[in-house]
């Protein structure tokens, strides 16, 4: 296989389809009602293929509609690279109709292995936006075989690719090792690689985000309005920069974090997107209550529910984040009906068991109800705070921590208070 085959004649590409399906010429030339001479003189450059000839052997390959013509490929490359921006865009039903029009060129491998590794790639990419990590995996696994022969191109795709897969996968830090050569390849080969750096930075910044290691997270999502100046009012761009100021509030610089904020909530606002002005809302009140202003945390959360449709995973979020505000301003009476209300939307939910649980040893733990306190500590040493980490929520498991070293000083319990003290220190290390 050869990379470099864009000037192939079609009478060479026949030949090396041919020679790849173990077809002899004199089976070619009894396909085509003529003698074996003939085709070994084609094949020579000698002569050509009449056009007739060329529709039989197109059809009798399965390459009907591919590129085999010089003039020809161009076009198909821009096609791959429209239906990868469909692919990207979750505009699958698109995407499939383009992925029928566009399958028979895996046919060409032995004579353009540019358009196929392409196509093989972009292919890839469908399944994991379609959540089909097996699929995608193997076909990522042929291709690692031929790496060796891959332009900058094909490289800074599959290594882009390969993220993709382990971040879909949720291997964050996997994913950050294929996004890296991703990047360096970019890097290396301006004009080359067709593809954006935004893209690429973004992708960085979510792994980073969610594995929470804030400070190389916002270095790259500070790089994004260099790339993509224009379109601040596209809900995708706010969800960017509600992302760096979410990272800004993990590490304390709450004055930074409000003030891009409240520039996302007001162009949410300018758009009437509902969902981006609840979220928007709602990252105020966690702003708030990670510095423990918690009635305006309560005040923001309130507003957030508005934005946000009943029984949803925002809306149930939103409300669980009121009641740990509402826990810290021992506000009883009003606790209990929340309470009643969150139980009644998250009974069903397997996925909310923990945040139910951790909610009433929370409440246990701060009225002191003595008769209850070995369990409340026990639940939330090992199961929430473990959970809070391994979905990497370290937000709520710094607030766990605090909670127990709170209980622990107040119960003289210094060697478990101190305990909870440096596990507040790992989880503040970690995400700086």
């Amino acid at each position: 296989m050869n990379p470099d085959n864009g000037t192939l004649s079609i009478a060479q590409k026949f030949k090396l389809l041919r020679e790849d399906r173990g077809i002899t010429q004199a089976q070619i030339a009894e396909l085509l009602s003529t003698n074996q001479g003939k085709i070994s003189r084609i094949e020579q450059g000698k002569e050509e293929y009449a056009d007739f000839d060329v529709k039989t052997l197109r059809k009798h390959f399965d390459v009907v509609g591919m590129p085999l013509e010089v003039g020809e490929r161009k076009d198909f490359r821009e096609k791959l690279y429209y239906w990868r921006d469909l692919i990207r865009a979750r505009e699958i039903e698109k995407a499939r109709k383009i992925y029928e029009e566009v399958k028979n060129v895996a046919n060409l491998k032995p004579c353009d292995f540019d358009l196929y590794t392409l196509y093989r790639l972009f292919e890839a990419l469908l399944y994991i936006a379609e959540n089909n990590v097996f699929t995608a995996g193997d076909i990522l696994g042929d291709l690692r075989g031929v790496i060796g022969i891959m332009t900058p191109e094909h490289k800074y795709y599959f290594d882009f690719h390969m993220g993709s897969f382990y971040a879909t996968a949720n291997s964050l830090e996997e994913a950050l090792v294929y996004y890296r050569k991703a990047l360096d390849t970019m890097k290396g080969n301006t004009g080359i690689v067709s593809d954006s750096e935004d893209r690429i930075y973004e992708n960085l910044a979510i792994c980073y985000t969610d594995l929470e290691q804030i400070s190389r997270a916002i270095i790259f999502l500070k790089e994004l309005p260099k790339t993509t100046p224009k379109n601040r009012m596209k809900p995708h761009r706010i969800g960017i920069d509600m992302m760096l100021a979410i990272n800004y509030y993990k590490i304390g610089e709450y004055k930074e974090a409000e003030k891009i904020l409240q520039d996302c909530l007001s162009r949410s606002r300018g758009i009437d997107n509902e969902l981006y002005i609840g979220l928007s809302l709602q990252n105020l009140g966690i702003l708030h209550r990670h510095s423990e202003n918690w009635e305006k945390a309560i005040e923001y959360f309130e507003k957030a529910f508005n934005h946000f449709e009943k029984n949803t995973h925002h809306h149930a979020w939103a409300l669980y984040l009121k009641i740990c505000c509402m826990i810290e301003t021992t506000k009883l009476n009003a606790l209990e009906r929340e309470l009643i209300e969150i139980t009644k939307a998250l009974e069903d939910n397997d996925n909310y068991v923990i945040f139910l649980e951790t909610l009433r040893y929370t409440i246990y733990l701060n009225r002191s109800i003595s008769r209850y306190n070995v369990t409340a500590v026990e639940y939330i040493e090992n199961v929430s705070i473990p959970h809070f980490i391994k979905t990497n929520s370290r937000l709520e498991a710094l607030h766990c921590y605090k909670l127990l070293e709170r209980h622990f000083i107040r119960n003289k319990q210094q060697k478990k208070s101190l305990e909870a003290n440096r596990g507040m220190l790992e989880i503040r290390e970690r995400m700086m």
